[in-house]
């Protein structure tokens, strides 16, 4: 092991048992944002399992995960969707039995879940919050016409109950990109923001241990 790569491993064990110690330092709801490619690489899937299980082992309650998908033809959307589906599927059916899941495709449909005693993980593929929110005022719409609300009677919280996810995330995390997408942008109105200077294929745990630490050290505002 070459002498960098030492003193990185006796860091990252610092900051983990530094972080670990003090459990107000962790958020308990994380988001992370990334691209079709970054899953699509060789060790993509991989690194999102590792991902997951550095979540568990921080004892973070729930964190969401967002697939955004850039630049693609329209016509080539199916087939993305199809081979980013099946494997992450299959990836969460073979984590640990305490980490429940919630795996939503791009239309914002639930396609399979379980549920966990640790740590939930919320996935959804190009299924962004523009959409999202059009998908609840629609929803809405249809309990007005039911008779199942009056029109005075929508507030803020009618709109959160239509919502496909209901937390909101103390931390969202962009892994190697300059622009967040629009994911969450209602649940994330107040949550802290943070862009990796790494790309997710060479993210690390020590990386995510950096990002824990410097929420640990901003003062929340949540929005005032």
């Amino acid at each position: 092991m070459k002498y960098r790569d030492i003193l990185s491993s006796v860091y990252e064990k610092y900051l983990f048992r530094e972080l670990s110690g003090n459990t107000y330092a962790i958020p308990e709801n994380l988001t992370l944002v990334i691209s079709e490619s970054d899953l699509l690489y060789e060790n993509g899937m991989d690194k999102v399992r590792t991902y997951i299980l550095w979540c568990l082992e921080l004892h973070i309650k729930v964190i969401s995960i967002y697939v955004d998908v850039l630049d693609t033809e329209q016509s080539l959307r199916s087939v993305m969707m199809a081979s980013l589906l099946d494997p992450l599927i299959f990836l969460m059916e073979q984590l640990p039995k305490e980490v429940g899941f919630e795996i939503y495709d791009a239309t914002g449909e639930l396609v399979n879940a379980r549920t966990g005693s640790h740590l939930m993980v919320y996935t959804a593929i190009d299924f962004g919050g523009r959409s999202e929110i059009t998908k609840a005022v629609r929803a809405i719409l249809e309990d007005v016409k039911m008779k199942k609300v009056l029109p005075g009677r929508i507030d803020e919280k009618t709109i959160e109950s239509h919502l496909m996810l209901k937390h909101e995330p103390d931390l969202v995390i962009r892994a190697g990109g300059k622009h967040l997408s629009d994911f969450m942008i209602w649940q994330s109105a107040y949550s802290e923001l943070f862009f990796t200077d790494v790309n997710w294929s060479g993210f690390r745990k020590i990386d995510l241990l950096r990002v824990l630490r410097d929420f640990r050290k901003r003062q929340r505002r949540y929005g005032k």
